[in-house]
Protein backbone atom coordinates (compact mmCIF):
# COMPACT_ATOMS: atom_id res chain seq x y z
CA UNK A 1 0.00 0.00 0.00
CA UNK A 2 0.97 3.76 -0.55
CA UNK A 3 3.25 4.67 2.35
CA UNK A 4 1.96 7.31 4.78
CA UNK A 5 4.78 9.48 4.97
CA UNK A 6 4.49 13.61 5.03
CA UNK A 7 6.08 15.23 2.11
CA UNK A 8 6.32 18.95 1.97
CA UNK A 9 4.85 20.58 -0.75
CA UNK A 10 6.38 22.66 -3.51
CA UNK A 11 4.97 26.25 -3.12
CA UNK A 12 3.70 27.87 -6.00
CA UNK A 13 2.61 30.88 -3.70
CA UNK A 14 4.60 33.91 -2.52
CA UNK A 15 3.76 35.81 0.71
CA UNK A 16 5.33 35.85 3.79
CA UNK A 17 3.69 36.28 7.43
CA UNK A 18 6.21 38.16 9.33
CA UNK A 19 6.54 39.03 12.97
CA UNK A 20 10.64 40.07 14.37
CA UNK A 21 11.01 38.25 18.01
CA UNK A 22 14.02 40.13 18.77
CA UNK A 23 14.21 43.92 19.24
CA UNK A 24 16.92 46.11 20.09
CA UNK A 25 17.14 47.07 23.49
CA UNK A 26 18.59 47.39 26.55
CA UNK A 27 16.27 46.58 29.96
CA UNK A 28 17.51 43.94 31.36
CA UNK A 29 16.46 42.48 34.63
CA UNK A 30 18.51 42.25 37.98
CA UNK A 31 21.63 39.69 37.18
CA UNK A 32 21.04 39.38 33.97
CA UNK A 33 23.50 40.18 31.16
CA UNK A 34 22.48 42.66 28.84
CA UNK A 35 20.86 41.19 25.35
CA UNK A 36 21.21 43.84 22.23
CA UNK A 37 19.95 42.89 18.90
CA UNK A 38 20.35 43.87 14.91
CA UNK A 39 17.77 45.53 13.23
CA UNK A 40 16.40 44.36 9.97
CA UNK A 41 14.83 46.16 7.74
CA UNK A 42 13.76 46.81 4.07
CA UNK A 43 12.84 43.21 3.72
CA UNK A 44 11.81 42.47 0.11
CA UNK A 45 10.65 38.40 -0.84
CA UNK A 46 10.42 38.20 -4.75
CA UNK A 47 8.89 34.93 -6.49
CA UNK A 48 11.42 33.96 -8.83
CA UNK A 49 9.99 30.69 -10.41
CA UNK A 50 6.79 28.50 -9.31
CA UNK A 51 8.76 27.85 -5.43
CA UNK A 52 11.85 29.69 -5.74
CA UNK A 53 12.22 33.15 -4.12
CA UNK A 54 15.06 35.78 -3.34
CA UNK A 55 15.51 37.67 -0.28
CA UNK A 56 16.79 41.04 0.31
CA UNK A 57 17.09 42.60 3.43
CA UNK A 58 18.97 45.33 5.53
CA UNK A 59 20.96 44.60 9.27
CA UNK A 60 22.65 47.31 11.02
CA UNK A 61 25.50 44.73 11.70
CA UNK A 62 28.39 46.59 9.73
CA UNK A 63 31.77 45.29 10.80
CA UNK A 64 31.04 42.39 12.62
CA UNK A 65 31.44 39.58 9.91
CA UNK A 66 27.70 38.34 10.52
CA UNK A 67 26.48 35.35 9.17
CA UNK A 68 23.14 34.05 7.93
CA UNK A 69 21.14 31.56 8.22
CA UNK A 70 17.60 30.23 7.12
CA UNK A 71 16.32 27.62 9.27
CA UNK A 72 13.09 25.75 9.28
CA UNK A 73 13.46 25.33 13.50
CA UNK A 74 13.37 28.44 15.68
CA UNK A 75 17.11 28.02 16.71
CA UNK A 76 20.41 27.67 15.36
CA UNK A 77 21.40 23.61 15.72
CA UNK A 78 25.11 22.20 14.90
CA UNK A 79 24.09 21.28 11.64
CA UNK A 80 22.47 24.79 10.42
CA UNK A 81 25.11 26.04 7.83
CA UNK A 82 25.49 29.30 6.94
CA UNK A 83 23.37 30.58 3.85
CA UNK A 84 25.37 31.78 0.77
CA UNK A 85 24.50 35.51 0.47
CA UNK A 86 25.97 38.09 -1.69
CA UNK A 87 26.15 41.64 0.30
CA UNK A 88 27.37 45.09 0.14
CA UNK A 89 28.14 47.68 2.86
CA UNK A 90 26.84 51.28 3.12
CA UNK A 91 27.61 52.98 6.50
CA UNK A 92 26.71 51.18 9.66
CA UNK A 93 24.53 48.97 7.50
CA UNK A 94 25.13 45.94 5.02
CA UNK A 95 22.76 44.59 2.44
CA UNK A 96 22.32 40.99 2.34
CA UNK A 97 20.49 38.83 -0.62
CA UNK A 98 20.19 34.77 -1.34
CA UNK A 99 18.08 32.94 -2.99
CA UNK A 100 16.12 30.05 -1.98
CA UNK A 101 13.15 26.85 -2.44
CA UNK A 102 10.62 27.59 0.23
CA UNK A 103 8.24 24.87 0.95
CA UNK A 104 4.37 25.64 1.22
CA UNK A 105 2.80 26.48 5.02
CA UNK A 106 6.43 25.93 6.38
CA UNK A 107 7.99 27.92 9.01
CA UNK A 108 11.12 29.70 8.07
CA UNK A 109 13.24 31.15 10.38
CA UNK A 110 16.04 33.95 8.78
CA UNK A 111 18.54 34.95 11.56
CA UNK A 112 21.61 37.13 11.27
CA UNK A 113 24.28 36.38 13.98
CA UNK A 114 27.43 38.48 14.44
CA UNK A 115 29.49 38.26 17.73
CA UNK A 116 26.70 39.05 20.52
CA UNK A 117 24.07 40.23 18.79
CA UNK A 118 22.01 38.34 16.18
CA UNK A 119 18.60 38.99 15.01
CA UNK A 120 15.97 36.53 13.92
CA UNK A 121 12.65 36.69 11.91
CA UNK A 122 9.80 34.11 11.33
CA UNK A 123 8.66 33.56 8.15
CA UNK A 124 5.61 31.45 6.54
CA UNK A 125 4.66 30.56 3.40
CA UNK A 126 0.95 30.57 2.82
CA UNK A 127 -0.35 30.02 -1.09
CA UNK A 128 -1.45 32.81 -3.62
CA UNK A 129 -2.04 32.55 -6.78
CA UNK A 130 -1.76 35.42 -9.02
CA UNK A 131 -3.04 35.62 -12.87
CA UNK A 132 -4.66 38.06 -15.31
CA UNK A 133 -7.65 37.76 -17.96
CA UNK A 134 -9.26 40.11 -19.86
CA UNK A 135 -12.42 41.36 -19.24
CA UNK A 136 -15.43 41.19 -21.99
CA UNK A 137 -16.61 44.80 -21.00
CA UNK A 138 -13.35 46.17 -21.96
CA UNK A 139 -9.57 46.11 -19.57
CA UNK A 140 -8.32 43.26 -17.30
CA UNK A 141 -9.02 41.15 -14.10
CA UNK A 142 -5.85 40.67 -12.01
CA UNK A 143 -6.85 38.07 -9.48
CA UNK A 144 -4.65 37.71 -5.77
CA UNK A 145 -5.99 34.77 -5.72
CA UNK A 146 -5.05 33.97 -2.28
CA UNK A 147 -6.41 30.13 -1.47
CA UNK A 148 -8.47 29.33 1.50
CA UNK A 149 -7.00 28.37 5.03
CA UNK A 150 -4.56 31.35 4.64
CA UNK A 151 -4.96 34.02 7.03
CA UNK A 152 -4.56 37.15 4.88
CA UNK A 153 -3.99 39.21 7.69
CA UNK A 154 -0.98 37.18 8.72
CA UNK A 155 1.15 38.34 5.62
CA UNK A 156 -0.97 41.96 4.13
CA UNK A 157 -1.38 44.85 5.94
CA UNK A 158 -5.10 46.48 6.05
CA UNK A 159 -4.33 48.07 2.63
CA UNK A 160 -1.19 46.54 1.71
CA UNK A 161 -1.84 45.34 -1.70
CA UNK A 162 -1.01 47.18 -4.85
CA UNK A 163 -0.59 46.46 -8.85
CA UNK A 164 2.50 47.39 -10.73
CA UNK A 165 3.17 47.59 -14.21
CA UNK A 166 6.73 46.93 -16.34
CA UNK A 167 8.02 46.38 -19.27
CA UNK A 168 10.20 44.19 -17.73
CA UNK A 169 10.01 40.74 -17.07
CA UNK A 170 12.08 41.83 -13.41
CA UNK A 171 10.42 44.05 -11.12
CA UNK A 172 12.63 47.27 -10.56
CA UNK A 173 12.35 50.68 -9.94
CA UNK A 174 10.88 50.99 -13.47
CA UNK A 175 7.66 49.66 -12.48
CA UNK A 176 4.78 51.97 -12.52
CA UNK A 177 2.06 51.23 -10.23
CA UNK A 178 -1.45 50.76 -11.68
CA UNK A 179 -3.69 50.62 -7.87
CA UNK A 180 -2.33 50.93 -4.38
CA UNK A 181 -3.91 50.93 -0.95
CA UNK A 182 -5.83 47.64 -2.08
CA UNK A 183 -8.48 46.92 0.93
CA UNK A 184 -6.74 43.65 2.20
CA UNK A 185 -10.42 41.86 1.49
CA UNK A 186 -10.32 42.54 -2.41
CA UNK A 187 -9.78 39.41 -4.00
CA UNK A 188 -8.81 41.39 -7.55
CA UNK A 189 -7.94 44.06 -9.25
CA UNK A 190 -9.34 45.95 -12.32
CA UNK A 191 -6.12 47.08 -14.75
CA UNK A 192 -8.07 49.58 -17.23
CA UNK A 193 -7.69 49.41 -21.23
CA UNK A 194 -4.84 52.19 -20.76
CA UNK A 195 -2.59 50.21 -18.27
CA UNK A 196 -3.60 46.85 -20.24
CA UNK A 197 -1.10 45.68 -23.08
CA UNK A 198 -0.19 41.99 -23.75
CA UNK A 199 3.85 42.79 -23.66
CA UNK A 200 3.75 44.52 -20.34
CA UNK A 201 3.87 42.40 -17.28
CA UNK A 202 2.37 43.19 -14.06
CA UNK A 203 3.12 42.47 -10.17
CA UNK A 204 1.89 42.16 -7.15
CA UNK A 205 3.12 44.18 -4.74
CA UNK A 206 1.84 43.37 -1.02
CA UNK A 207 3.61 45.25 2.46
CA UNK A 208 3.35 43.48 5.52
CA UNK A 209 3.69 44.40 8.81
CA UNK A 210 3.42 47.92 9.04
CA UNK A 211 5.66 48.30 6.00
CA UNK A 212 8.62 46.04 7.08
CA UNK A 213 8.05 43.42 4.55
CA UNK A 214 7.41 44.10 0.58
CA UNK A 215 6.00 40.56 -1.53
CA UNK A 216 6.60 40.82 -4.67
CA UNK A 217 4.89 38.41 -7.18
CA UNK A 218 6.73 36.51 -10.04
CA UNK A 219 5.60 38.38 -13.34
CA UNK A 220 1.70 38.34 -14.66
CA UNK A 221 0.64 38.61 -18.21
CA UNK A 222 -2.48 37.85 -19.74
CA UNK A 223 -3.27 34.10 -19.77
CA UNK A 224 -5.02 34.40 -22.74
CA UNK A 225 -0.94 35.68 -24.47
CA UNK A 226 0.54 32.91 -23.27
CA UNK A 227 -2.23 30.13 -24.50
CA UNK A 228 -2.09 31.25 -27.69
CA UNK A 229 1.25 29.84 -27.83
CA UNK A 230 0.35 26.17 -27.44
CA UNK A 231 -0.11 24.47 -30.41
CA UNK A 232 -1.38 21.26 -28.67
CA UNK A 233 -1.20 19.13 -25.31
CA UNK A 234 -1.36 15.77 -24.27
CA UNK A 235 -1.74 14.13 -20.48
CA UNK A 236 -0.91 10.67 -19.49
CA UNK A 237 -0.07 8.46 -16.62
CA UNK A 238 3.28 6.26 -16.83
CA UNK A 239 3.76 2.93 -15.42
CA UNK A 240 5.66 4.53 -12.67
CA UNK A 241 2.20 6.46 -11.76
CA UNK A 242 4.37 9.52 -13.51
CA UNK A 243 2.07 12.47 -14.45
CA UNK A 244 3.28 13.37 -17.95
CA UNK A 245 2.34 16.75 -19.71
CA UNK A 246 3.51 17.52 -22.68
CA UNK A 247 2.84 21.08 -24.68
CA UNK A 248 4.06 21.87 -27.94
CA UNK A 249 3.78 25.27 -28.91
CA UNK A 250 4.66 27.13 -32.05
CA UNK A 251 8.39 27.70 -33.69
CA UNK A 252 8.17 31.11 -33.49
CA UNK A 253 6.74 31.65 -29.41
CA UNK A 254 8.22 33.10 -26.61
CA UNK A 255 8.22 30.10 -25.45
CA UNK A 256 9.92 27.90 -28.16
CA UNK A 257 12.58 30.99 -27.98
CA UNK A 258 13.55 30.40 -24.31
CA UNK A 259 13.03 26.45 -24.58
CA UNK A 260 9.99 26.53 -22.28
CA UNK A 261 12.19 27.23 -19.34
CA UNK A 262 9.79 29.45 -17.81
CA UNK A 263 6.59 26.58 -18.49
CA UNK A 264 5.96 24.66 -15.45
CA UNK A 265 3.36 21.90 -14.23
CA UNK A 266 1.61 22.91 -10.78
CA UNK A 267 -0.01 20.18 -9.28
CA UNK A 268 -2.04 21.36 -6.13
CA UNK A 269 -4.25 20.64 -3.45
CA UNK A 270 -8.18 23.11 -3.63
CA UNK A 271 -7.08 24.31 -0.22
CA UNK A 272 -3.23 25.28 -0.85
CA UNK A 273 -1.33 23.19 1.55
CA UNK A 274 0.26 20.50 -1.02
CA UNK A 275 1.69 22.26 -4.08
CA UNK A 276 4.70 20.35 -6.55
CA UNK A 277 5.78 21.97 -9.72
CA UNK A 278 7.83 20.10 -12.01
CA UNK A 279 10.09 21.95 -14.69
CA UNK A 280 9.92 21.40 -18.70
CA UNK A 281 12.16 19.34 -20.42
CA UNK A 282 12.32 20.64 -23.84
CA UNK A 283 12.69 18.73 -27.45
CA UNK A 284 11.80 19.96 -30.73
CA UNK A 285 9.38 21.95 -30.10
CA UNK A 286 7.46 20.35 -27.31
CA UNK A 287 7.86 20.84 -23.55
CA UNK A 288 7.59 17.94 -21.09
CA UNK A 289 6.58 18.17 -17.87
CA UNK A 290 6.71 15.02 -15.42
CA UNK A 291 5.48 15.09 -12.00
CA UNK A 292 6.08 11.71 -9.22
CA UNK A 293 2.22 10.94 -8.21
CA UNK A 294 3.25 9.04 -5.18
CA UNK A 295 4.39 11.83 -3.39
CA UNK A 296 0.75 12.98 -3.17
CA UNK A 297 -0.93 12.48 0.64
CA UNK A 298 -4.93 12.54 0.15
CA UNK A 299 -6.42 9.59 -0.76
CA UNK A 300 -9.16 10.38 -3.02
CA UNK A 301 -8.28 14.26 -3.09
CA UNK A 302 -8.61 15.43 -6.65
CA UNK A 303 -6.03 17.62 -7.49
CA UNK A 304 -5.36 20.49 -9.43
CA UNK A 305 -3.47 20.02 -13.02
CA UNK A 306 -2.18 23.65 -13.96
CA UNK A 307 0.25 24.86 -16.40
CA UNK A 308 2.19 28.14 -15.03
CA UNK A 309 4.33 30.45 -16.76
CA UNK A 310 7.27 32.75 -15.17
CA UNK A 311 5.57 31.40 -11.75
CA UNK A 312 2.13 32.72 -12.44
CA UNK A 313 -0.97 30.24 -13.31
CA UNK A 314 -1.77 30.61 -16.92
CA UNK A 315 -4.37 27.83 -17.54
CA UNK A 316 -5.94 24.52 -15.55
CA UNK A 317 -4.91 21.32 -17.99
CA UNK A 318 -7.91 20.84 -19.97
CA UNK A 319 -10.09 17.76 -21.08
CA UNK A 320 -9.82 19.20 -24.48
CA UNK A 321 -7.41 21.28 -26.56
CA UNK A 322 -9.58 22.66 -29.37
CA UNK A 323 -11.60 19.02 -30.58
CA UNK A 324 -8.26 16.53 -29.32
CA UNK A 325 -8.81 14.66 -25.90
CA UNK A 326 -5.66 16.18 -23.73
CA UNK A 327 -5.91 12.65 -21.78
CA UNK A 328 -4.13 9.96 -23.42
CA UNK A 329 -3.23 7.45 -20.63
CA UNK A 330 -5.60 7.12 -17.82
CA UNK A 331 -4.46 5.40 -14.65
CA UNK A 332 -1.93 2.95 -13.46
CA UNK A 333 -1.54 0.56 -10.29
CA UNK A 334 1.32 0.19 -8.72
CA UNK A 335 1.92 -1.33 -4.61
CA UNK A 336 -2.20 -1.52 -4.33
CA UNK A 337 -2.26 1.71 -5.46
CA UNK A 338 -4.12 3.10 -8.48
CA UNK A 339 -3.04 6.56 -9.85
CA UNK A 340 -5.44 7.84 -12.24
CA UNK A 341 -6.44 11.23 -14.21
CA UNK A 342 -10.09 12.24 -14.17
CA UNK A 343 -12.00 15.55 -15.76
CA UNK A 344 -14.25 18.02 -13.55
CA UNK A 345 -16.82 20.76 -14.89
CA UNK A 346 -18.90 22.87 -13.15
CA UNK A 347 -22.64 22.19 -13.07
CA UNK A 348 -23.87 22.73 -17.03
CA UNK A 349 -21.19 23.50 -18.20
CA UNK A 350 -19.78 22.69 -21.35
CA UNK A 351 -17.38 20.19 -21.98
CA UNK A 352 -14.86 23.04 -23.76
CA UNK A 353 -14.71 24.37 -19.31
CA UNK A 354 -13.73 20.38 -18.37
CA UNK A 355 -9.92 20.18 -16.52
CA UNK A 356 -8.35 17.42 -15.72
CA UNK A 357 -7.18 16.10 -11.95
CA UNK A 358 -5.27 13.71 -10.43
CA UNK A 359 -5.73 11.35 -7.69
CA UNK A 360 -5.22 8.02 -6.13
CA UNK A 361 -6.61 5.34 -4.02
CA UNK A 362 -6.29 1.84 -2.52
CA UNK A 363 -6.56 -0.44 -6.12
CA UNK A 364 -9.56 -2.70 -5.12
CA UNK A 365 -9.45 -3.61 -8.76
CA UNK A 366 -8.58 -7.63 -9.25
CA UNK A 367 -9.00 -10.09 -12.38
CA UNK A 368 -11.99 -11.86 -13.15
CA UNK A 369 -10.01 -15.10 -13.33
CA UNK A 370 -9.82 -14.84 -9.12
CA UNK A 371 -13.63 -15.17 -9.24
CA UNK A 372 -14.42 -16.99 -12.53
CA UNK A 373 -13.44 -20.61 -13.66
CA UNK A 374 -14.64 -19.85 -16.52
CA UNK A 375 -15.29 -16.78 -18.75
CA UNK A 376 -16.35 -16.18 -22.88
CA UNK A 377 -16.81 -12.55 -24.57
CA UNK A 378 -18.60 -12.28 -27.91
CA UNK A 379 -19.64 -9.43 -29.75
CA UNK A 380 -22.52 -9.31 -32.07
CA UNK A 381 -24.10 -6.57 -34.45
CA UNK A 382 -27.72 -6.92 -36.06
CA UNK A 383 -30.34 -4.93 -34.87
CA UNK A 384 -28.52 -3.49 -31.75
CA UNK A 385 -24.61 -4.13 -30.87
CA UNK A 386 -24.74 -6.83 -28.37
CA UNK A 387 -21.33 -7.26 -26.07
CA UNK A 388 -21.93 -11.41 -24.77
CA UNK A 389 -20.68 -12.52 -21.84
CA UNK A 390 -20.82 -16.02 -20.25
CA UNK A 391 -19.03 -16.89 -16.93
CA UNK A 392 -19.18 -19.65 -14.45
CA UNK A 393 -17.80 -18.54 -11.22
CA UNK A 394 -15.56 -20.86 -8.60
CA UNK A 395 -16.95 -22.48 -6.10
CA UNK A 396 -17.46 -20.16 -3.01
CA UNK A 397 -18.26 -16.88 -5.04
CA UNK A 398 -22.04 -16.10 -3.99
CA UNK A 399 -21.61 -12.34 -4.87
CA UNK A 400 -24.13 -11.97 -8.29
CA UNK A 401 -21.77 -10.18 -10.73
CA UNK A 402 -22.44 -7.29 -13.17
CA UNK A 403 -21.16 -6.54 -16.83
CA UNK A 404 -20.48 -3.11 -17.18
CA UNK A 405 -18.52 -0.90 -20.11
CA UNK A 406 -16.59 2.28 -18.16
CA UNK A 407 -14.06 4.62 -19.62
CA UNK A 408 -11.17 5.88 -17.67
CA UNK A 409 -12.17 5.41 -14.07
CA UNK A 410 -14.94 2.94 -12.64
CA UNK A 411 -18.21 4.97 -13.06
CA UNK A 412 -20.25 2.61 -14.88
CA UNK A 413 -21.63 4.22 -18.08
CA UNK A 414 -23.93 1.01 -18.94
CA UNK A 415 -24.12 -2.31 -16.89
CA UNK A 416 -26.56 -5.61 -17.03
CA UNK A 417 -27.21 -8.26 -14.18
CA UNK A 418 -26.08 -11.64 -15.15
CA UNK A 419 -28.65 -14.32 -15.68
CA UNK A 420 -28.04 -17.84 -13.71
CA UNK A 421 -28.80 -20.62 -16.28
CA UNK A 422 -27.14 -23.92 -16.35
CA UNK A 423 -24.38 -22.75 -13.82
CA UNK A 424 -22.99 -19.92 -15.59
CA UNK A 425 -23.95 -16.06 -15.61
CA UNK A 426 -24.78 -15.20 -19.02
CA UNK A 427 -24.71 -10.93 -19.74
CA UNK A 428 -26.17 -9.33 -23.01
CA UNK A 429 -25.71 -5.40 -22.98
CA UNK A 430 -26.15 -3.26 -25.12
CA UNK A 431 -23.70 -0.77 -25.54
CA UNK A 432 -24.37 0.97 -28.64
CA UNK A 433 -25.09 4.21 -26.98
CA UNK A 434 -22.57 3.38 -24.43
CA UNK A 435 -19.76 3.80 -26.88
CA UNK A 436 -19.85 6.71 -28.84
CA UNK A 437 -16.33 8.75 -28.63
CA UNK A 438 -14.31 7.55 -31.67
CA UNK A 439 -10.60 6.50 -30.48
CA UNK A 440 -11.21 6.19 -27.28
CA UNK A 441 -10.50 2.83 -25.61
CA UNK A 442 -13.32 1.78 -23.09
CA UNK A 443 -12.96 -0.93 -20.09
CA UNK A 444 -15.02 -3.99 -20.10
CA UNK A 445 -15.26 -5.22 -16.49
CA UNK A 446 -17.15 -7.32 -14.13
CA UNK A 447 -18.17 -6.26 -10.86
CA UNK A 448 -18.63 -8.31 -7.62
CA UNK A 449 -20.39 -5.95 -5.38
CA UNK A 450 -17.55 -3.25 -4.54
CA UNK A 451 -15.08 -4.92 -6.62
CA UNK A 452 -13.84 -4.17 -9.80
CA UNK A 453 -12.44 -6.71 -12.02
CA UNK A 454 -10.75 -6.62 -15.34
CA UNK A 455 -11.10 -9.25 -18.12
CA UNK A 456 -7.94 -10.88 -19.32
CA UNK A 457 -8.10 -11.28 -23.53
CA UNK A 458 -6.54 -14.31 -23.38
CA UNK A 459 -8.82 -16.10 -20.60
CA UNK A 460 -12.13 -15.09 -22.64
CA UNK A 461 -11.62 -14.99 -26.62
CA UNK A 462 -9.26 -16.45 -29.24
CA UNK A 463 -7.53 -13.99 -31.75
CA UNK A 464 -9.98 -14.51 -34.43
CA UNK A 465 -12.92 -12.99 -32.17
CA UNK A 466 -10.83 -10.55 -30.91
CA UNK A 467 -9.62 -9.10 -34.23
CA UNK A 468 -11.83 -10.19 -37.47
CA UNK A 469 -10.43 -9.04 -40.42
CA UNK A 470 -13.40 -7.17 -40.96
CA UNK A 471 -14.11 -5.32 -37.20
CA UNK A 472 -17.83 -5.46 -36.46
CA UNK A 473 -19.57 -3.27 -38.24
CA UNK A 474 -22.89 -1.61 -36.46
CA UNK A 475 -24.87 1.22 -37.95
CA UNK A 476 -22.50 2.11 -40.29
CA UNK A 477 -19.52 2.44 -37.86
CA UNK A 478 -16.78 -0.14 -37.18
CA UNK A 479 -15.87 -1.37 -33.49
CA UNK A 480 -13.04 -3.35 -32.16
CA UNK A 481 -11.73 -4.44 -29.44
CA UNK A 482 -8.44 -3.79 -28.08
CA UNK A 483 -5.78 -4.94 -24.99
CA UNK A 484 -3.37 -3.11 -23.04
CA UNK A 485 -1.21 -4.91 -20.97
CA UNK A 486 -3.23 -8.45 -21.64
CA UNK A 487 -6.86 -6.08 -20.29
CA UNK A 488 -9.95 -6.25 -22.95
CA UNK A 489 -10.53 -2.90 -24.55
CA UNK A 490 -13.09 -1.97 -27.19
CA UNK A 491 -13.56 1.59 -29.45
CA UNK A 492 -15.49 2.61 -32.24
CA UNK A 493 -12.83 3.28 -35.40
Amino acid sequence: MKKSILISSCALAFAAAVSCLAACGSATRQGEPEFLAYTLSDVVMTQRGVNTYSFEFSADCAGDDAKVYFTENDRITQSDQPVDVQSSQSGDEVRFSFECDLQLSEEYYLWVVGGEKEVMLPITAPSMFPNMEERVSGGALFHFNYTTGVSWSSFCDPDGKAVYVSDKAVFDDTASPVETGIAITEGECIIPDSSLSADKYYYSVTTAKNGLLTIISCPVTLSASVYSQFTGITARITEDAALEVSVSVSADSEIASTQAENLQLVVKSGAGDEIYSANSVWDNGVATMTFDCTLLLEEGLWYDMCLAYRGAIVCDVPKLFGTSEVRQGSNVSIDDVVYSITDWKPDGAPDSDSALKVYFEPDTTRYADEFCSDYRVTLTAGDTLTLNVTATLKQGVAEVPELAITAGDKTKIVSARGVLSDGAYTFTLDISSAITEQGKWYDIRLFFGDVCTELSKDSCMDYATFRPAQGYQYNGSSYQFEEYNGLLKIQLL
